[in-house]
């Protein structure tokens, strides 16, 4: 919780209420409270994540957040066909990628449990001063647009649901529509800081 907090910038207490209302709505790991509660799985981090991305303080949407943002389908599997070392299926190939919330949680794993392979030392850069530059990734979510994107060097993961053709009208497609197109993003440093959580045993 706290790490997450300080991951995102927001207060513990704005964490602590995001988790409490996904709990409710049951999409948290649930069991017994305090010493015996059970261990944060990376799906929880990415769903309680999810919700901090789109707003600070989320409060009771959060749950709402979750079920419409982190259910989106993968929408280019495709694209796992290019020969990349630095991508999920090559680092981690049991892990599902289906839906945003699962390459959300996956790519909480690389950060976690693959920092010492040979891929993610290659993308990242060894610095002169001897300190280590991870490797660029940016987890992106277009809320109007019922859609999201993960990017890990080459490779890019997009969620969303394909829409039929006779429904498309200009204000459906942030590319022809007037106004403000919205975003809301996170870099690597934030996953990187949250996966920190699972090494240290708070996940």
């Amino acid at each position: 919780m706290q790490i997450t907090a300080e991951a995102m910038n927001v207060s513990t207490s704005a964490v602590k209420i995001t988790m409490r209302n996904i709990r409710e709505a049951g999409k948290l790991t649930t069991g017994a409270h305090g010493v015996n509660a059970p261990d944060m799985c990376y799906l929880d981090a990415a769903r309680i994540l999810i919700a901090q991305i789109i707003e600070d303080s989320p409060g009771r949407r959060a749950p709402v957040h979750v079920e419409e943002i982190g259910a989106l389908p993968w929408a280019n599997p495709a694209y796992d066909e290019i020969e990349e070392p630095f991508k999920i299926s090559a680092l981690l190939p049991d892990a599902d990628t289906g839906t945003f919330e699962q390459a959300l949680a996956a790519l909480l794993r690389v950060f976690a449990e693959c920092r010492d392979t040979e891929a993610f030392e290659e993308a990242g850069m060894r610095l002169h001063d001897g300190r280590f530059q991870l490797p660029q990734c940016r987890v992106e979510i277009f809320p109007r647009d019922q859609a999201a994107r993960i990017s890990m060097g080459r490779m890019h993961y997009d969620f969303f649901r394909l829409a039929r053709a006779k429904d498309w009208t200009p204000d459906s497609d942030e590319r022809f529509r007037l106004g403000a197109q919205r975003i809301s993003f996170v870099n690597q440093e934030v996953i990187a800081r949250i996966a920190e959580g699972f090494e240290e045993g708070e996940g």
